[in-house]
Parts: structure tokens; C-alpha cells; sequence
């Protein structure tokens, strides 16, 4: 797993970057350390145990790789593509994807939470045990996926395409659902209220 030490910046409470004793943020040179950082990503396959914190991608491809434990929190993605990228006990939370495609990706037991998603294309893909809790996401297609055992807890979700999606036992408890199409989704397995009754 990541390291869990913290920058040694005064107040900082985000992860050091790599071995150094700094997170990305407050590298001695910024710049440099986030080429090193995109560079790492480019020339590996497998990507694991590293802390890209606050980072942005932007054009960028993670297509046919593997991110295993890798730490995320508040990174943006502009069209970036993750297709047949294996994604697995990842941490994006507070982060925004905008434009982005995700076809037959496997993210498992990865958290999404309190981020940002617009006009992102997740189809084809296994999602499975993984949180969107109090995301916003608006104006995505996420059809022909499975997202078995997935939480969308008090998220806002609006004009998303659900169609021919594998729900069962994903929670939409306490979301706001606006404009959304569940057309041949399994929505008696869901869960939609917080008594535990399925959708009726």
C-alpha cells in the first residue's frame, strides 16, 4: 500500500510523493515532479503503491494499464481515456473527471467519493464494490456495465443513461435522481431507501 506518511509541510496533511519527503503539491519543483509523476505513469504497465495527489491529466491514457492501491484524492482528468484499464483498491475521492472514457475497465473496491463526473462514458465495465457516496454526476453514460455491490449514497445524478446495468444490490439511498434511464436494469436488486425495501 501507498505510504502513509505526510508531507513534511507545516499543516499539509496530504501523502508524500514517491520516497520523497514532500506530497506533489509542495515538491521543491512542481513541475518537474509532475513530469516525473505522468512520466512513471506513461513507461509502466503496472502502477502500484504510489501517491499522485492533486495531480492533473489532461489528454492523458491509462488504457490496458493497472493501478493497484494507488492514492488520487483531488486529481482532475480531461478526456482521458481508461479503457481495458484494470483499476483495483484506488482512492479518487474529491476528484473530477470531465469528457473522460472508461470501456472495459474492472475497477473493484475503489472509491470515487465526492467527485466530480460530467459528460464521462463508463460502458462495458465491471465496477464492482465501489463507492460514488456523495458524488456528482450529471450528463454520463454508464450503460452495459455491472456495477454489483456499488454505492451512489446521497449523490446527485442527473440525465445518466443506467440501461442494460447489472444494479443488484448497488445503494441509492438518499440520492437525487433526475432524468434517469434504468431501461433492462435489474432495479428490484437495488437499494433505494434506507428502510431496506427495493424499488418498487
Amino acid at each position: 500500500m501507498f505510504s502513509f506518511r505526510h508531507c513534511i509541510i507545516p499543516d499539509c496533511s496530504n501523502f508524500i510523493f514517491n520516497g520523497s519527503d514532500r506530497c506533489l503539491k509542495h515538491s521543491l519543483d512542481f513541475r518537474s515532479a509532475s513530469g516525473e509523476a505522468l512520466k512513471l505513469i506513461k513507461e509502466k504497465k503496472v502502477i502500484r503503491d504510489l501517491c499522485f495527489e492533486g495531480l492533473t491529466f489532461e489528454n492523458f491514457s491509462f488504457q490496458g494499464k493497472v493501478l493497484h492501491s494507488c492514492f488520487l484524492k483531488g486529481c482532475t482528468f480531461v478526456n482521458c481515456t481508461f479503457a481495458d484499464t484494470a483499476i483495483r483498491q484506488c482512492f479518487f475521492d474529491f476528484s473530477t473527471f470531465k469528457g473522460c472514457i472508461f470501456k472495459g475497465a474492472r475497477v473493484k473496491q475503489s472509491s470515487f467519493a465526492v467527485s466530480s463526473l460530467s459528460w464521462v462514458r463508463i460502458n462495458e465495465s465491471e465496477v464492482f464494490h465501489s463507492n460514488f457516496n456523495g458524488s456528482t454526476i450529471l450528463d454520463c453514460d454508464l450503460s452495459d456495465n455491472d456495477f454489483y455491490f456499488s454505492s451512489f449514497l446521497n449523490a446527485q445524478l442527473r440525465n445518466i443513461d443506467f440501461s442494460n446495468c447489472n444494479i443488484k444490490k448497488a445503494s441509492f439511498v438518499f440520492s437525487k435522481l433526475e432524468n434517469i434511464n434504468f431501461k433492462n436494469s435489474n432495479v428490484q436488486e437495488a437499494l433505494f431507501e434506507v428502510t431496506g425495501m427495493l424499488y418498487d
